[in-house]
């Protein structure tokens, strides 16, 4: 309370500042003198820069311009003395043309004789310009009033006096311009000394500026940061002056409140660091794990009790200010030692760097974690992992009974399915040979029949039997692929060709897209005919008399080729298609009820494609049908390449 009134009390005191004796003030008071000499040079520069223009301008532009168009001037007069001698040479027809030219010239004389006025340098230079127009004004009238032989010797000699009043002009431009030359000369030289000496001006002021500043400004803050510099080292009792009534005696004199509170500060922060240290000791030691921290020279700085529950019998060698190598051999010994101890004092090593697992002598099992400090030291923290290690252990064995079982699940299958095709083989055999009355008339009609559904339930079970053992050989990876090149578009019309009876009984209409291009794979034939008959069986089978089915085989496109199978029967919701998936699975809804099916359809097809290495979609919708898309690898060969799939269905 004290510090925070004799604070207060200071910045109440220090609260009116003059303006005069301010830093800010001194600062801009020097910003201001700089930038009016800045401004007064830049100013001063400007101008000698237009002076300097207008001396090149006038030194050579004026003179060269008037010479130029004296010159040019000049030379159209005499082009125009000329064609007046050729008037007298050619016919009357062309003295029109010649005289017409004549005007063109007189109009561009007076353009350039203008012109070369305008840029005279002084009056003598004009007389003599006029002297010219009015002589060449007479020349015009003579050479218009009179034929050219009465008036030649006087156009003769106006013509001489006209060109030596232009050779007069230009030796009259040329030495003005001399003269204009020597005084640009000596008023850029008199702007060259003056430039220097405002630059000295303004380097010597600039200096007394800074010197000036230096010695109210940068002196009292120097000394002031040594002041702080000493106190944030510690030196709390370093005597600090009173300042002036600037901000820099502002600034001293809260140095001076800031001293006093950071000394009260420091006293409240090691009560409070005693404080903080005494709940972390209590925290560390209601854990429930194992707590250590290691400093940076390996010694044992902290460790809860918690510890010594873990190794009872070593637990009175962790002390604070142990060394945590020799604590580490201690540790180790109260391990679980498997055959090779070197390895396995490697291996803890390795725990106690990265984190791992350890089990004790008494069986127990504990997980260790390292932390690092920003000091180069560590916290080790040690967990009693033994519940986590049992369940585990529990889900490891649980994990090879399943497997285990699955196992004899599948032998059991594929020799189920062995064993049953030898007695159904026979059972096929025999009632097909009564069927077909081989040996003899049965005498009674109702005995082919019952040997025709003998033989189609035979054959039915026989594909069930068949279709189980391709499944179970998939879910035990034994399911062997003999592929061979070939083109898909050849199975795929076989099984255009026997689906079409079973579409026509179902009063389906049966849509196949033909495709030009080959679709060459590598695969087994049979295994991709089950495939696809599968697919349009299922189609055929969930889709209501009326309704279409259609199968369209897309070109080879990203590397692989696309079947597509669609109908418009009952569908599926899209949560069901997983169902549907699945081996024995059937969707429990009205209208699939109504079919009979083991729900081998399906998985087995989607396990075959894989086979070939490709991928099976299904896009379903209840009401509206389902979409089954395969994607089979395309692989080039040699092959017939010039069929469609309407002509190899025909074949």
């Amino acid at each position: 309370m004290a510090i925070g009134i004799k604070a207060r009390t200071v910045s109440m005191s220090l609260s009116p500042i003059k303006i005069k004796g301010s830093i800010s003030t001194k600062i801009f008071g020097a910003f201001i003198a700089m930038a009016l000499m800045i401004g007064a040079l830049g100013a001063y520069a400007i101008y000698v820069l237009t002076v300097a223009g207008t001396i090149v301008a006038d030194t050579y532009d004026r003179p060269l311009m008037a010479i130029n168009f004296a010159r040019s001037a000049s030379q159209i007069f005499t082009a125009m003395d000329k064609e007046v001698l050729r008037r007298s040479t050619v016919p009357p027809a062309a003295q029109q043309e010649i005289e017409r030219h004549i005007d063109q010239l007189a109009h561009s004389f007076s353009d350039d004789l203008a012109i070369a006025e305008e840029r005279a340098l002084s009056e003598q230079e004009r007389g003599i310009i006029q002297q010219i127009r009015q002589l060449v004004g007479e020349w015009n009238d003579l050479r218009r009033s009179q034929s050219l032989d009465d008036i030649a010797p006087q156009l003769y000699r106006l013509a001489e006096d006209i060109i030596d009043r232009f050779d007069i002009l230009t030796e009259l431009t040329a030495e003005h311009g001399f003269v204009e030359r020597r005084q640009g000369i000596s008023a850029i030289s008199r702007f060259k000394y003056i430039s220097i000496g405002g630059a000295l001006l303004a380097f010597m002021l600039a200096a007394a500026i800074t010197l000036g500043l230096a010695s109210r400004i940068i002196q009292p803050l120097a000394a002031s940061a040594r002041i702080a510099d000493r106190i944030a080292k510690g030196e709390l009792n370093t005597p600090i002056p009173s300042g002036g009534k600037d901000e820099t005696g502002i600034l001293l004199r809260s140095m001076t409140v800031m001293q006093d509170n950071i000394r009260v500060m420091m006293e409240r922060e090691t009560a409070q660091r005693q404080s903080a240290q005494n709940r972390l000791i209590d925290a560390l030691e209601s854990s429930r794990e194992g707590m250590l921290l290691v400093d940076a020279e390996g010694r044992i700085v902290m460790v809860n009790s918690q510890v010594a529950a873990f190794f009872p019998r070593v637990a009175h060698y962790f002390t604070q200010g142990a060394e945590f190598s020799a604590a580490f051999a201690l540790i180790h010994t109260q391990l679980k030692q498997p055959a090779d101890s070197s390895a396995a004092e490697a291996a803890f090593s390795q725990i106690l760097d990265r984190g791992g697992e350890a089990q004790l002598t008494d069986g127990r099992w504990i997980r260790v974690s390292r932390s690092n400090t920003h000091d180069g030291g560590f916290f080790l923290f040690l967990s009693d992992f033994t519940e986590i290690k049992a369940r585990e252990q529990h889900y490891r064995e649980a994990k090879l009974q399943a497997e285990a079982a699955s196992t004899a699940k599948s032998r059991f299958l594929a020799h189920m399915s062995h064993e049953l095709r030898t007695p159904l083989n026979a059972i096929i055999g025999f009632s097909e040979v009564l069927a077909s009355q081989m040996f003899g008339s049965l005498g009674n009609g109702k005995y082919v029949d019952y040997a025709t559904n003998i033989s189609q339930g035979g054959h039915h079970l026989l594909d069930i039997i068949s279709s189980v053992l391709d499944l179970a050989k998939s879910e035990a990876g034994k399911l062997q692929l003999n592929g061979e090149p070939l083109d898909l578009r050849v199975v795929l019309a076989d099984c255009a060709t026997m689906m079409q009876d079973q579409c026509t009984r179902a009063s389906l209409r049966f849509d196949v897209a033909s495709q030009e291009q080959p679709l060459d794979i590598v695969g087994e034939p049979a295994k991709l005919r089950q495939i696809f008959l599968n697919l349009l069986s299922n189609a055929v089978k969930f889709t209501e008399p009326g309704g279409s089915v259609s199968m369209r085989a897309g070109a080879p496109m990203d590397g692989a080729i696309r079947v597509e199978i669609a109908d418009t029967g009952i569908g599926m919701a899209p949560e069901d298609i997983p169902i549907a998936l699945a081996p024995f699975e059937q969707i429990d809804s009205r209208l699939a009820r109504r079919y009979e099916g083991t729900g081998l359809g399906l998985p087995l097809a989607k396990a075959l494609v894989e086979l070939h290495g490709g991928e099976i979609t299904i896009a379903s919708e209840p009401g509206k049908g389902t979409r089954v898309a395969v994607m089979l690898p395309h692989r080039l060969h040699n092959g017939d390449a010039g069929h469609s799939l309407a002509s190899l269905a025909a074949r």
